[in-house]
C-alpha cells in the first residue's frame, strides 16, 4: 500500500510568526548552487521571474539567456519588457528541481519570484499566513520558514514607548525629493527592512518625515570574544499605538516603524536597559557591554568556552541574533568602544 504524505497547516504552524500580518512570503533559495535571498513566493503568478540583483549575483551574461519577447506587467501596473530567458536548478532540502526564469530589468525589492510552476512542479503548497511551503518527499512531508520571519525579543520582556504630548498635532513635512544616489539607497534600505519585518507600508498618515541618508562611518583579560548584535534595534518591538508616529516617505511609499528604530528619542537608552536586564548575572564577572557592543571575557582561557556558552543560552534564551561577520571569538586583544583591550588592559587605539 503506497502512503502519501498529507500536506496541511495546523494552528501550531504558526508557532513561531508575527501575528497577524500582511507580509508577502520570502524565503532563501539556493539557486544555482548559490544561496538567494529574498526570494518572493507567489502563488498568484504565471511564471518565474529574476531581477537585477539575482541576474548580477550569478554574473549572468546577455548571451546566457534564450529569446524571450512577451511583456509582463509589473506591480505597478507597467509593462515590462524581459532581457530574456534562462532555465536554472533550484534547490530546496534533497529535491532540485529545473526553473525557467524571466529575466527583467527593473526594480524589485526582491531577487526574484517563484511561482505557480515552480510549486505545481515541487507539489507544494504555500501558505503566508503561516509563513511556510510545505512539499512531499519521499514518505515525508518537509518545509522551509519564511527567512525574513526573524524572531524579535518579546514584548512582554521589553517594549519602546515614544512620548508625545496628546496636545501636539500630528506634523507632515513638505516632500524633499532626493537625488539618485540617495534614492537608491533608500530603496535598497527599505527593501532590507520590510524582508526584515521591521516596517509596514502605510498610505494615510497623519504623521510624515522625509528620510535621511547617512553614511556609516574591547581588559586584562588572556581569552576574550567581541560581539555584536544583528541590526540590535531592530529586534526591539515598538508599542502598536506609537507605529504611526513614525511614517516615512520613499521613493517607494510611505512606511512606518513595527520595531524600534536608530533615531528615535530614548532608543539607546531603552536597548541599554534590555541587554542589562538580559545579562545582569554576568556583568563585571565574565560580561560587559555597552548599547550593542559586547565583549565576553576570561581570565582562565579553558573557561571562556563554558563563558561563551551561557552567553549565547542569554541570547538563544531572549531571540536576540549576533551578526557573525562582526564577531570576534577567543581572540587576546580586538577594539571595544573605540579602545584597543588586550590582557595587559586598556590601551589607546593605534589608529
Amino acid at each position: 500500500m503506497n502512503f502519501r504524505p498529507i500536506l496541511s497547516f495546523l494552528e501550531e504552524d504558526k508557532i513561531g510568526t508575527i501575528q497577524p500580518h500582511d507580509d508577502a512570503l520570502l524565503f532563501t533559495l539556493k539557486i544555482r548552487d548559490y544561496d538567494m535571498k529574498r526570494v518572493m513566493v507567489d502563488g498568484g503568478s504565471a511564471a518565474e521571474v529574476m531581477y537585477p540583483d539575482l541576474y548580477k549575483g550569478l554574473e549572468l551574461k546577455p548571451e546566457d539567456l534564450m529569446p524571450y519577447n512577451s511583456p509582463l506587467m509589473s506591480f505597478d501596473r507597467k509593462l515590462v519588457i524581459p532581457k530574456g530567458m534562462i532555465r536554472l536548478p533550484i534547490q530546496i532540502g534533497p529535491e532540485i528541481m529545473e526553473v525557467n526564469f524571466i529575466v527583467v530589468d527593473t526594480y524589485s525589492p526582491y531577487t526574484a519570484i517563484v511561482g505557480r510552476p515552480w510549486l505545481h512542479t515541487l507539489g507544494a503548497v504555500a501558505s503566508s499566513l503561516h509563513r511556510n511551503v510545505k512539499f512531499p518527499s519521499g514518505d515525508q512531508v518537509l518545509e522551509i520558514r519564511d527567512a525574513c520571519d526573524a524572531p524579535k525579543i518579546d514584548l512582554a520582556f521589553i517594549c519602546h514607548h515614544i512620548n508625545v504630548n496628546p496636545t501636539i498635532t500630528p506634523k507632515k513635512q513638505p516632500l524633499r525629493r532626493p537625488s539618485r544616489e540617495p534614492a537608491d539607497a533608500i530603496r535598497d534600505e527599505v527593501a532590507k527592512l520590510k524582508c526584515a519585518r521591521a516596517i509596514k507600508e502605510v498610505f494615510y498618515p497623519k504623521w510624515l518625515a522625509n528620510t535621511v541618508v547617512v553614511k556609516k562611518k574591547s581588559a586584562g583579560h588572556p581569552r576574550m570574544s567581541f560581539l555584536d548584535a544583528f541590526q540590535g534595534y531592530h529586534q526591539i518591538p515598538l508599542a502598536p499605538k506609537d507605529q504611526e508616529k513614525t511614517v516615512f516617505v520613499t521613493p517607494t511609499g510611505n512606511y512606518h516603524y513595527k520595531v524600534m528604530s536608530f533615531g528615535l528619542n530614548n532608543a539607546r537608552s531603552t536597548y541599554q536597559r534590555m541587554m542589562t536586564r538580559m545579562f545582569e548575572p554576568q556583568l563585571g564577572k565574565n560580561f560587559e557591554i555597552y548599547v550593542d557592543d559586547m565583549v565576553v571575557k576570561s581570565k582562565v582561557v579553558s573557561e571562556h568556552l563554558g563563558d561563551l556558552s551561557s552567553t549565547f543560552g542569554v541570547l538563544r534564551k531572549h531571540k536576540l541574533r549576533l551578526n557573525a561577520s562582526k564577531c570576534s571569538f577567543g581572540v587576546g586583544s580586538g577594539k571595544f568602544l573605540g579602545y584597543m583591550v588586550t590582557h595587559r588592559g586598556i590601551e589607546a587605539n593605534p589608529n
